[in-house]
């Protein structure tokens, strides 16, 4: 099963991100601008999807798509 994006996994989660948030570099701002495009993250989904005809429905959690371009970016 694929995910579109990533849900927040525990209550622990947001305080978590809220701490680091002044750790990250200018590169990594940049990335999550470009990771806030929808139409980019549709087109990872459905390439994802593609490689089995009932992945989105059916089976384990697969990588979400933000991961996978979080990962090449």
């Amino acid at each position: 099963m694929i995910e579109a994006r990533r849900q927040q996994l525990r209550f622990g989660d947001g305080f978590i991100a809220e701490e680091v948030a002044d750790l990250q570099e200018d590169w990594m701002k940049h990335a999550d601008r470009v990771l806030e495009d929808e139409q980019l993250i549709t087109a990872v989904y459905d390439a994802l999807a593609r490689r089995h005809p009932k992945s989105r429905t059916r089976g384990r959690k697969g990588t979400p798509a933000d991961v996978v371009l979080r990962l090449f970016c």
